[in-house]
């Protein structure tokens, strides 16, 4: 490889003009991923990625607590620990499991369904704690699983492809009786 002298201001102004027309960007997945691996990115650039972000409200399409008991008699009419919950937006589901994992601990496992590659998940307390934040990032299938959650309300998002999808409040704990 040769040296490159550096070009007078002009030229240089028209080669990188020439060079963001001919290279496009990379993907919205791989630019989020390259941002991640700042361990503590500055503000103004924390600010600039999140406002490339469209946030998509989840809307509940299925929660196996809300569902009637199975009218059968005996154990196939108990409720099951595992909770089941399934969301839509904007041409993904999102498909949730919750289950208990001893005492006062559970663990929530999913995936996202839809034409993204790659993204990450945030699990919040709502109680603002956010050094309490879980996250994970998705695996190549789209899915994800977080254990250790102590009992309490939580809010999910999701962010993937350029979009940040908010699923409404979360509720770990015992199925209503």
């Amino acid at each position: 490889m040769t040296p490159v002298d550096s070009p007078p201001d002009d030229e240089f102004g028209q080669r990188l003009r020439r060079a963001l027309r001919a290279l496009p960007d990379a993907p919205p997945a791989l630019q989020r991923a390259a941002i991640g691996l700042w361990p503590a990115p500055a503000p103004r650039l924390k600010t600039a990625a999140q406002a490339l972000l469209q946030q998509i409200g989840a809307a509940l399409r299925f929660d196996s607590w809300a569902a009637a008991p199975a009218l059968a008699h005996g154990m196939r009419s108990l409720r099951s620990p595992t909770r089941h919950l399934l969301y839509s937006a904007q041409g993904r589901d999102i498909d949730l499991r919750i289950a208990p994992l001893g005492a006062d601990a559970f663990s929530l496992a999913g995936q996202i369904l839809g034409p993204d590659e790659a993204g990450s998940v945030v699990l919040h307390p709502l109680d603002g704690d956010d050094r309490a934040a879980r996250s994970a990032m998705l695996d190549a299938l789209g899915e994800f699983r977080i254990d250790g959650v102590p009992r309490g309300s939580y809010r999910l998002t999701l962010q993937v492809s350029g979009d940040e999808i908010v699923v409404a409040p979360i509720e770990f704990g015992e199925p209503p009786n």
